[in-house]
């Protein structure tokens, strides 16, 4: 399938809206937050208008957040904590889980971040502003490229556009500290699905040429051709935002194929769907149930599916494959009726 080159003025108008889909996505976080779906000190200080989301909103949060937690957790038992690792977030915006998971003791050898330097500059003078943050990052924190960059021993904030990723944001990376030769996870939440494929391919490409071993999760949108799908791109479009990459990966085969016809070791992709019916604790689907009514069962389902969370990992050595294996979602043998955990 061939893809339009957007004009100049296209990418910056466009570019602009998806700077702006990263409040909205803070914000729906935070709702979920106060509603008592997901537990999260720190994305409080990222929203200054909180505002109350729907229930079938706050489930897709919960179960965003949940799904991701489970895998990059996985990944950061692999090896044990004397086995370093690193996380790339591509795309991080306001996202929060460097402090979470810094605050809950969970351990990482370096945590990078890269965003627009619209997008970072703001995260800085946040960070700058709340003790609760700049204490987690530590007294060695240094601030870089006019207040749009963070630079701490296992935390780093960098500016750039990702269309750039070898020429320049690699050289960057590396410049603070980024190694690639331990165990490192990228990580993409409705980011890669912006990017013309020509581009995010290329970073897909790069990690598996030059990581001795690596790993890859994205969160982002299915199943455009459908009408649920083709209402979903027509909503986005009313608001100049554009997803160029739905189409090269338009379902769960594809997104898994995206890695294995480029050399990867073993591919997943599952919907939203799945994750929830499958893998969250019945437990855990019974204590969310009972925090507000949802009565848009079937507009739920189709939502769900039209998400998905695919991961990837590539290992240059046999012998690094099995630390892998856990890397994945538990399947839960359900014996209660899900219509009943999702109405009550």
């Amino acid at each position: 399938m061939a893809f339009r080159t957007p004009s100049t003025t296209d990418t910056s108008s466009q570019d602009n809206a998806i700077r702006g889909t990263n409040d909205d996505a803070v914000t729906s976080k935070l709702s979920a937050v106060n509603t008592g779906y997901i537990n999260d000190i720190f994305v409080k200080y990222f929203v200054k208008r909180p505002s109350k989301r729907p229930p079938i909103i706050n489930r897709g949060s919960y179960v965003r957040n949940t799904g991701l937690d489970i895998l990059i957790t996985k990944f950061l038992e692999v090896g044990g904590e004397k086995l370093k690792k690193q996380i790339v977030s591509l795309g991080a915006g306001s996202d929060t889980r460097y402090f979470h998971f810094k605050n809950t003791l969970r351990k990482f050898h370096k945590y990078f971040e890269i965003d627009f330097p619209e997008i970072t500059s703001k995260k800085v003078a946040i960070i700058l502003r709340n003790k609760d943050l700049s204490h987690l990052i530590g007294t060695k924190m240094q601030i870089g490229k006019g207040g749009t960059e963070i630079y701490a021993p296992d935390y780093c904030l960098i500016s750039g556009d990702l269309r750039e990723w070898e020429d320049n944001l690699v050289p960057r990376l590396e410049e603070h500290g980024f190694n690639r030769s331990i165990p490192t996870l990228f990580l993409s939440e409705c980011v890669l699905i912006y990017m013309d494929p020509i581009d995010s391919n290329k970073i897909v490409q790069w990690v598996g040429d030059n990581m001795k071993v690596a790993m890859f999760i994205v969160f982002e949108q299915i199943l455009p051709n459908d009408p649920f799908g083709s209402v979903m791109l027509q909503n986005l479009r009313a608001v100049n935002i554009e997803l160029r990459g739905i189409y090269a990966y338009p379902d769960l085969q594809s997104q898994k194929d995206r890695y294995l016809r480029r050399g990867w070791t073993h591919a997943e992709a599952v919907d939203i769907n799945e994750i929830h019916d499958r893998h969250i604790d019945s437990n855990e689907l019974s204590r969310i149930s009972k925090l507000e009514f949802l009565d848009e069962l079937e507009e739920w389902r189709l939502l769900a599916t039209h998400y998905c969370i695919a991961w990837a990992y590539t290992v240059k050595d046999a012998k690094d494959k099995s630390l892998f294996d856990h890397v994945k979602f538990v399947n839960y043998e359900r014996t209660e009726n899900l219509s009943y955990l999702t109405y009550v």
